[in-house]
């Protein structure tokens, strides 16, 4: 006998619907967050599977609290995407309507009915988890330095453009000068004695004082008195949240280059022609996963990284289209490595040029490549194996001629 549980997540409380094979309504339920609603519920699920009853549950999220305790619990897990639970609700409703209980009914109703066509949550080890939270808490600095980046850039553009051409702005150096010199009038009034005593305490080398003294003396386009003050207050404010989110950035990034090196998947992703350092790697890994059996094949890896196209047939129209539903912090770090790997593999920059040289744009290129690297990496995460450049040219001489066939076929 098997049980289908419907699991509608929310904050403060989950709604539960429960059904048999038949679809008959089991039980349906309130649960709070909280450790005794949690301890109820996991009373419920211990003695249905006392009893010899399979547990499957469907839920939105293929992550968090909810799936962690439904997994503790030995409950086989299906995320479902929220698209399919939107179509799924026209079964029981066409009006639209919707309430928590009952997208949790639909939910135990829908993984019921479609289960074949869902793929049941493989969960990682703990330390594969552990990278992943990493990888993604590292990704969300990251996306806050960009902002920050960006919007300090804007600002010094509209006041005081020349402070741009001192540093980076993520560097320390430019950020001590910004607070040391915040307007272009504080500039004009430095000597050249001042200024090299100020670089020299930075330790900059004589040629770079030379070259940056020279920056600095040349003129700019004069700006009202009222802008400089305005703007100056927003900049050193920009400075002050920036500071602490390199900060964080940069002692995420060895936290996860330390975690990584001390995992045996190590071995082998770090092989990949994408540079020794960076978090491309570990992140690589930590999407990937290390649950035996997560990944069927080479396509549906591809196709969870959105790197391969949709094909749409009706009957003699034909429609091509990218897409969107995949997993897009993997495809984000695949489109990363395949980058990369034009600074470093001679197969990749040629395969991407002939992409280029077809008419497809920079993007086009760079997923067909990102395409091509996932069946490399689905070998080397399949048998965990590290990259080798030589037998996949090797390999990719023996497919030319099958290749060509088929084009004639």
């Amino acid at each position: 006998m098997r049980y289908y549980v419907g699991v509608d997540w929310a904050d403060q409380t989950h709604a539960v619907w429960v059904v048999d094979e038949r679809g008959t309504k089991i039980t349906a339920r309130t649960v709070p967050h909280t450790a005794a609603g949690f301890t109820e519920w996991g009373r419920e699920l211990d003695e249905w599977r006392a009893q010899g009853i399979e547990r499957w549950a469907a839920i939105e999220r293929p992550d968090g609290r909810v799936v962690d305790f439904l997994l503790d619990h030995g409950v086989v897990v299906y995320p479902v995407n929220p698209k399919a639970l939107s179509r799924a609700r026209d079964r029981f409703r066409q009006s639209g309507a919707k309430s928590d209980p009952f997208d949790a009914r639909v939910l135990a109703d829908f993984l019921r009915t479609d289960h074949l066509h869902l793929q049941a949550l493989q969960p990682s080890s703990d330390a594969a988890q552990e990278l992943k939270l990493l990888t993604e808490d590292c990704q969300r600095h990251i996306r806050q330095q960009t902002r920050l980046v960006n919007q300090l850039t804007t600002t010094l553009k509209a006041y005081y453009p020349r402070a741009l051409e001192v540093a980076e702005v993520t560097t320390a150096l430019a950020r001590a000068f910004l607070h040391a010199y915040p307007t272009p009038e504080a500039v004009s009034t430095l000597t050249a004695p001042q200024w090299q005593r100020w670089a020299r305490g930075r330790r900059l080398s004589e040629a770079r004082i030379g070259a940056l003294w020279a920056v600095l003396q040349q003129p700019q386009l004069p700006v009202p008195a009222h802008v400089v003050r305005a703007k100056a207050r927003l900049m050193l404010s920009l400075v002050e949240q920036l500071t602490p989110v390199v900060t964080a950035v940069a002692q995420y990034r060895k936290t996860i280059d330390d975690f990584f090196a001390r995992m045996p998947a190590a071995q082998w992703a770090r092989t990949l022609p994408i540079g020794k350092h960076g978090i491309t790697a570990p992140t690589l890994w930590a999407r990937l996963g290390d649950a035996p059996g997560r990944w069927a094949s080479f396509r549906h890896l591809q196709a969870q990284a959105g790197a391969v196209p949709v094909t749409k047939r009706s009957g003699t129209q034909r429609v091509v289209h990218f897409r969107f539903a995949c997993d897009k912090s993997l495809r984000q770090v695949v489109d990363q490595v395949a980058f990369l790997s034009l600074l470093s593999s001679d197969w990749a920059r040629a395969y991407y040029d002939q992409h280029r040289a077809r008419g497809h744009a920079h993007h086009e290129a760079l997923r067909a490549l990102g395409a091509k690297w996932l069946k490399i990496i689905f070998v080397m995460w399949h048998r965990q194996v590290p990259y080798d450049e030589q037998y996949h040219l090797a390999t990719m001489m023996r497919q030319q001629p099958r290749q060509r066939q088929k084009q004639i076929a």
